[in-house]
C-alpha cells in the first residue's frame, strides 16, 4: 500500500503526459490533412493572375475553415500562404503557380500542471511544409477541319453534333479566352458572304486557297456565276449569252422569290434597259446586276461590280473566256478547280499564311448541278442549293465556315449544319491556315476529322501536298516563324471517325507524327481523344 501510494502520483503524471502527447499527435495529424484542404481551397479560389496576393476575403475563408476543425483553439489560427512567381510549361501548354500554406494553431493541454508543461497551459502545432501546385491550361486557338462530304450524313453527323456540343462547352469552360473555329469542307469550303443576296437572304460562296498556274489563272470570283459555252467564240456572242442567262436568273429566281416582284418592279430595281440589244451588240434588252456594290473601272469611274458591260468586265471576258470554259469542263471530271494540274504548289505554300491567295466565288441559289448558274457545279455542294421553286428570301446554307471565336452561340450554329459533297482533305487544311493566322493565343491546334478517303482527283492533291511538299511541317514552322501570331506551339492532329488504320497511319507518317493520329468511332471516344489533346485546370500536391 505504501509503494502504491508512492507510485500513484507518478502514474498519474505519466498518464497525463501520455494523454497530452496523444492529443498533440492527433492534432498534428489533423492539421496536416487540414493544410492539404487549405491548399486546394486556395488553388480553387485563386488565379495565376493574382500576382502573389492573398486576398483578405480568402484569408478570412481559410482561417474560419481551420477554426472549424479546432473549435477548442485558445486563439485564432495563424494562416499564411506564400505564392510563387507564375511560370510557364510550354510542353504541356500550361501556366502554373505554387502555394505554400503555413498554419499554426494553439490548443490547450488536456491536463495542465506547471510541472508538466513548464508553466504553459497551451501547446502550438504547425503543419508539415507542403507545396500545392496549381496548373492552368493557357488559352488555345483550336480549329476543327471537318469532312462534310455526303458520307457524313445520318448517324455520323448526329454524333459529330453531339461531340461539338460537348467540346465547345469543355474548351470554353476550361479557359474562356480560348477560341474555336470550325471549317467544314468538301471540295471547297462553304462560306457566307458578309452581304445578303438580292432578296435579303444569305449569299453563299465557295472558298479555296491556291495559287493557280498561268494557264489556269483566271478571275474565279468573276466567272463563278457567268454562263460559258464552247459554241460562242465571238466576244459579242459571249457577252450576250452571259447577259441573257443573268436576265433569266433575275426573272426566275430573284423576281419570283417572296414577296414576288412584277417584271416592271424587277426591271426598275435590278436591271438597266439598253437602247440597243441583240447578239450583234452583245447585250440583251435588259441587263441585270447587283448594283449595291461599286468598284473603280479601268478609266477610274465608279461602276457596279456585277455589271458585265464595264470596261473591266469586257476585258476579262475577252481575255479569259476560253480559259474559264476550260476550267469549267475540267472540274466536271476532277470535281474541283483545285486539281493537280492547276496548282502552283510552291507559290501556294508561300502564300497560304495570308489572304491574298484565297479564291472565293458565288454559288447562286439554283439546282445543285445547274452549270448555267453554278458554273463550277461540282464544287462546294456543302453550301446547299435551291430548286426551281426556291426562295432567296429564306435560303439557308447547309454549312459555312465559323472563324475563331469564343462566342458559344456562334459555335452552336454547327448544330444546324448538314454535309454534302465530295472529299478534299488537304484543300480544307490549306484553307484553314489563314483562319488560324488570325488567332493570338500561344498554342494553336489543328484537328482534321474525316470518315473516309479523299475522292479520286483530290486524293492526288493531298498526296502531293503531304508527301512531296511536306505541308504539315510547312504549316507548323510557318506559323511559328511569324511573330504576329504570338505562337510558341503548333500541333496538327488527325481523327478518323471510322476504323481505318491505313488512313490513320498515312496521316501519322506524312503529317501529324507519332501519337497525333488516331481512330475514334463513337461520341465518347472522339470527345475523350480530343480532350486528351488539351490541358484542363488541375491541382496537385508535392512534398
Amino acid at each position: 500500500m505504501i509503494s502504491f501510494a508512492v507510485l500513484l502520483p507518478i502514474l498519474m503524471i505519466l498518464i497525463a503526459l501520455g494523454v497530452n502527447s496523444v492529443k498533440m499527435f492527433i492534432a498534428k495529424a489533423k492539421l496536416s490533412d487540414v493544410s492539404a484542404e487549405v491548399g486546394l481551397i486556395v488553388s480553387a479560389h485563386s488565379s495565376v493572375s493574382d500576382k502573389g496576393q492573398f486576398p483578405p476575403e480568402l484569408e478570412s475563408l481559410v482561417t474560419h475553415y481551420v477554426k472549424n476543425f479546432f473549435p477548442e483553439a485558445s486563439k485564432t489560427p495563424e494562416v499564411v500562404i506564400d505564392f510563387s512567381q507564375v511560370s510557364t510549361d510550354s510542353t504541356s501548354n500550361a501556366e502554373y503557380m505554387t502555394y505554400h500554406p503555413s498554419i499554426k494553431v494553439e490548443l490547450p493541454f488536456p491536463f495542465y500542471h506547471a510541472t508538466l508543461s513548464e508553466g504553459a497551459k497551451n501547446f502550438t502545432i504547425s503543419a508539415t511544409p507542403l507545396t500545392v501546385k496549381k496548373q492552368v491550361s493557357r488559352p488555345v486557338d483550336i480549329l476543327f477541319i471537318v469532312d462534310f462530304s455526303t458520307s457524313q450524313k445520318g448517324k455520323k453527323i448526329r454524333i459529330l453534333k453531339e461531340v461539338f456540343q460537348d467540346l465547345t462547352n469543355f474548351i470554353l469552360n476550361s479557359n474562356p479566352q480560348s477560341k474555336i473555329g470550325i471549317l467544314p469542307f468538301s471540295t471547297g469550303v462553304a462560306v457566307k458572304y458578309p452581304e445578303t443576296n438580292q432578296r435579303g437572304g444569305p449569299k453563299a460562296g465557295c472558298s479555296v486557297l491556291f495559287v493557280p498556274k498561268k494557264e489556269w489563272a483566271i478571275d474565279y470570283a468573276f466567272w463563278g456565276d457567268k454562263y460559258v459555252n464552247k459554241k460562242y467564240t465571238k466576244l459579242t456572242d459571249q457577252t450576250y449569252y452571259i447577259d441573257e442567262f443573268r436576265r433569266k436568273y433575275y426573272l426566275e429566281r430573284v423576281g419570283k422569290s417572296r414577296p414576288a416582284l412584277s417584271v416592271d418592279a424587277l426591271n426598275k430595281q435590278w436591271c438597266r434597259k439598253n437602247d440597243v440589244w441583240g447578239t450583234n451588240v452583245g447585250q440583251t434588252q435588259y441587263s441585270c446586276f447587283d448594283h449595291r456594290f461599286k468598284i473603280s473601272d479601268l478609266d477610274g469611274s465608279l461602276v457596279a461590280n456585277d455589271d458585265i458591260h464595264t470596261q473591266r468586265a469586257q476585258r476579262i471576258i475577252e481575255q479569259q473566256y476560253a480559259m474559264a470554259l476550260k476550267v469549267r469542263e475540267r472540274q466536271r471530271t476532277t470535281l474541283t478547280i483545285e486539281h493537280d494540274d492547276a496548282i502552283d504548289y510552291e507559290a501556294t505554300l508561300n502564300q497560304m499564311f495570308g489572304e491574298e491567295a484565297i479564291i472565293t466565288f458565288p454559288m447562286l441559289w439554283a439546282e445543285r448541278e445547274d452549270y448555267s448558274y453554278r458554273v463550277y457545279n461540282k464544287m462546294c455542294h456543302n453550301t446547299g442549293w435551291w430548286g426551281k421553286d426556291g426562295q432567296l428570301t429564306d435560303a439557308r446554307l447547309y454549312s459555312w465556315l465559323i472563324e475563331l471565336t469564343n462566342n458559344a452561340n456562334e459555335l452552336h450554329q454547327f448544330q444546324d449544319m448538314q454535309p454534302q459533297g465530295w472529299t478534299s482533305t488537304a484543300s480544307g487544311l490549306v484553307r484553314s491556315v489563314p483562319v488560324m493566322m488570325k488567332g493570338t493565343n500561344p498554342r494553336k491546334i489543328f484537328v482534321v476529322m474525316s470518315d473516309g478517303d479523299d475522292s479520286s482527283f483530290p486524293a492526288k492533291v493531298t498526296d502531293r501536298y503531304l508527301k512531296q511538299y511536306n505541308l504539315c511541317e510547312k504549316i507548323r514552322s510557318g506559323i511559328l516563324e511569324r511573330s504576329q501570331t504570338h505562337t510558341d506551339r503548333v500541333d496538327i492532329y488527325y481523327v478518323s471517325t471510322t476504323n481505318s488504320s491505313k488512313r490513320v497511319n498515312y496521316w501519322k507518317d506524312y503529317c501529324t507524327g507519332e501519337g497525333n493520329a488516331a481512330k475514334a468511332v463513337n461520341r465518347q471516344e472522339i470527345v475523350s481523344l480530343i480532350k486528351g489533346y488539351l490541358s484542363d485546370e488541375i491541382g496537385n500536391f508535392s512534398q
